[in-house]
């Protein structure tokens, strides 16, 4: 192709995007995004900037997504940034690891272009491929730093034989795949899925809800939309209003990959594509769903007061994500109950792989659910062979102090009232106020007036590494937390404390804390060659292990960083790893008004 000919079809791009925004005073930002060549995994963007009075324009690509507290640094992903006006280009300088210069010269309007390079399967991220494309704005559209609050448009235009768009962003009368925003914090947090999708529908209040659907797999897309219905129902009679005017679940059938991401009006949910017809991934499946659905209130409209306004730059530190993100978790699973999706036999399970997942972590002796929540920028995302052992999830220990906080509060009300509670409190207080936010001082206040008593015995669970005692709040719902064995394993199963990887040769893949490996030395990605003098293979390790007695030594032979060595442990009595909630055989009556105001179910049922 000539130069001049390039340089034509580089005039007609220009002025197309820049046809945008003529004659909408109202639409300041807007951007016109394509994806001519998706193999190569590159968006190309327009952004064409209107009513401008600066000579010189600061831009900036966000660092991180809301909701995922990890500093991705998606600016790496733009080769270069032009701009031009009418045909003029303009000077574009590099500042910072995230920033562009435009120099504008008093340019009313102009346009910025740039390819983005999109090529990750994450609910956080984008990903763009000949199969489809699914973004989130954090990491696609560039921002006009001092003009996030203005209004603008995207202009989508597919891939050729793409006919399906899926978004929360309303549509533009009278304009063909154009989409308006108020603020770029709403554009930043309203996904798109491109492609050739199922569209599944349902109506709760008579407000439409979409079920953007991609990928292949067993699903049941009738039981998946009953079952869905069924969860928004159940999340709506908590709080009794809809704060949206639609809303869109993307669904995302992948092999082996999994995650979710809430936003305004919209949740993002990768799941595997082959869970559907077993029963404990489906309905953990259905639990990311609860989960991300609840964001909707807890996080979107009612949270921590430093997670919003955003600043898109650094990092937004807060105490509070155990309850934004670990009450969550304990209602995702008490929604699935309230659905009718599990009985309480069921939720009892559900409740128990949480409190597993906390009290086999020795890292809950070190780190509280607090600092876990102000961390989760460093240690949370950044997990390596030690983390199990020097930090908690505050998702999971978040969860386990709302079950006691529930049932607190649900014994000092004689079970009129719950959590349900103080979160129908602080909707009417905060969901209304998009510039304000809770601090952790009002979010206990609020839960001790709806208690009417103080809650420091739960409170401590939060804020210390002290072990949650279970059953004091068990106990006044006439239930108890049994500690079992594992499956296959007696008081008398020899026990030393880690874990392997490894299809034939055995290579530590985790060592706990206080364990005989632990004390012993041995380390991750040792590989094991030999127990007492035998050579071992992965499938035999377990059997010559399990044959020393609780007491005696087992001498492993090591291959550490190609070194043979010896290591020596002392096989210990097994620790329980299994946690089941009970009812009890004789409950009093109290017990039994107490465990209905609970779960909102007969004791007998």
């Amino acid at each position: 192709m000539t130069k001049s000919k390039i340089s034509m079809q580089l005039t007609v791009v220009i002025l197309s995007f820049m046809s945008i925004a003529a004659g909408k005073d109202d639409v300041m930002i807007s951007y016109h995004l394509s994806m001519p060549e998706p193999h190569t995994h590159y968006y190309e963007v327009g952004m064409t900037v209107s009513n401008n009075l600066d000579k010189t324009v600061q831009l900036k690509m966000p660092v991180w997504t809301p909701g995922s507290y990890l500093v991705r640094e998606f600016a790496r992903h733009i080769p270069r940034v032009r701009a031009y006006a009418g045909t003029q280009q303009l000077k574009v300088k590099k500042i910072d690891k995230n920033s562009w210069e435009v120099q504008a010269g008093y340019y009313k309007e102009f346009t910025v272009m740039y390819r983005i390079y999109a090529y990750e399967q994450s609910v956080r991220t984008s990903y763009l491929s000949d199969s489809r494309g699914y973004l989130n704005g954090t990491s696609i559209f560039l921002y006009v730093a001092d003009r996030k609050y203005e209004p603008g448009e995207v202009k989508v235009t597919p891939f050729r034989g793409w006919r399906k768009i899926s978004t929360g962003l309303p549509k533009v009368k009278g304009q063909r795949n154009t989409f308006s925003f108020p603020d770029y914090d709403v554009l930043a947090d309203s996904p798109f899925l491109i492609g050739n999708h199922d569209v599944l529908t349902f109506k709760v209040k008579g407000i439409p809800h979409e079920i953007a659907l991609y990928g292949q797999g067993n699903v049941d897309k009738d039981q998946l939309k009953d079952d869905f219905k069924k969860i928004v129902q159940a999340t709506v009679d908590i709080f009794e209003n809809l704060p949206y005017d639609r809303y869109v679940f993307f669904i995302l059938m992948l092999d082996g990959l999994g995650g979710g991401l809430e936003h305004l009006n919209s949740t993002t949910i990768q799941a595997d594509r082959w869970i559907f017809s077993d029963d404990n991934r489906y309905e953990r499946f259905l639990s990311t769903v609860a989960h991300e659905y609840f964001h909707t209130w807890n996080v979107k409209r009612i949270r921590p007061v430093a997670l919003g306004p955003f600043d898109y730059e650094k990092e937004n530190y807060t105490d509070d994500l155990w309850i934004s993100e670990g009450i969550t978790s304990y209602y995702d699973n008490l929604l699935l109950l309230r659905a009718g999706i599990v009985d309480v036999e069921g939720y009892f399970k559900l409740v128990g792989r949480d409190i597993r997942s906390v009290e086999t972590a020795p890292g809950r002796l070190i780190q509280s659910a607090v600092e876990s929540s102000f961390d989760t920028w460093i240690k949370n995302y950044r997990r390596n062979e030690e983390s199990h052992n020097v930090m908690i999830s505050y998702y999971s220990k978040g969860a386990v102090t709302g079950l006691m906080l529930d049932l607190a509060i649900n014994a000092s009300t004689d079970g009129r009232k719950s959590l349900d509670h103080v979160f129908q409190e602080l909707n009417r207080q905060y969901e209304n106020d998009s510039s304000t936010g809770f601090s952790s001082k009002e979010f206990r206040t609020i839960c001790e007036n709806v208690a009417g008593q103080t809650l420091d015995d739960v409170w401590r669970y939060a804020d210390t590494t002290d072990e949650v005692d279970y059953n004091s709040g068990l106990e006044t719902v006439g239930c108890i937390l049994e500690r079992k064995y594992g499956e296959g394993v007696t008081d008398s199963t020899s026990f030393y404390g880690f874990e392997v990887r490894g299809e034939r040769n055995p290579i530590v893949s985790r060592v706990y804390a206080g364990t005989p490996a632990y004390t012993g030395g041995l380390n991750v990605n040792d590989e094991i060659v030999a127990v007492n003098d035998t050579r071992v293979s992965t499938k035999t390790l377990t059997d010559r292990l399990n044959n020393i007695s609780i007491g005696d030594k087992a001498k492993l032979l090591i291959s550490r960083e190609g070194l043979m060595q010896t290591v020596e442990m002392t096989a210990s009595g097994p620790p329980y790893d299994s946690f089941v909630i009970k009812k009890t055989e004789s409950p009093s009556k109290d017990q039994k008004q107490l465990f209905e105001g609970w779960l909102g179910t007969p004791w007998e049922k």
